[in-house]
């Protein structure tokens, strides 16, 4: 049976919790960030985040060799984007974040692929 690769876009408060869950289910996950002190963080087990038990989520998922991240678009099955989705005047959306991640993984597209916005607003 082969694992599907999993791409969780941002490492943030809601795309770090994700990337380690379902790692810990048994995915290939990638999580691909801007920061690169939270790239590092992730790729030594640690986490930038406090939140209950994530710490040994992170840590557990990327001693598996199931979690990693990255600064680069990589290729995989299904592509989650958390983002943030800040307002600005008039509670309109600031959707900057999300065109960015999508541009960013525009080229590693392919058919049967799929992109799941979640909005970290």
């Amino acid at each position: 049976m082969t694992t599907a690769t999993i791409c969780v876009v941002g490492l943030g408060y809601i795309g770090l919790p994700t990337a380690a869950m379902l790692a810990n289910r048994g995915c290939r996950v990638i999580g691909l960030e801007v920061n690169p002190a939270v790239i590092d963080a992730i790729n030594r087990g640690d986490t930038h985040i406090v939140e209950p038990d994530l710490d040994a989520a992170v840590r557990d998922a990327v001693a598996a060799e199931r979690l990693t991240a990255t600064a680069t678009a990589p290729e995989a099955d299904t592509y989650v984007i958390a983002v943030p989705t800040p307002f600005k005047d008039a509670h309109q959306p600031d959707l900057r974040f999300v065109e960015q991640a999508a541009r960013t993984i525009a080229p590693r597209l392919r058919s049967g692929n799929l992109v799941v916005l979640e909005s970290t607003s």
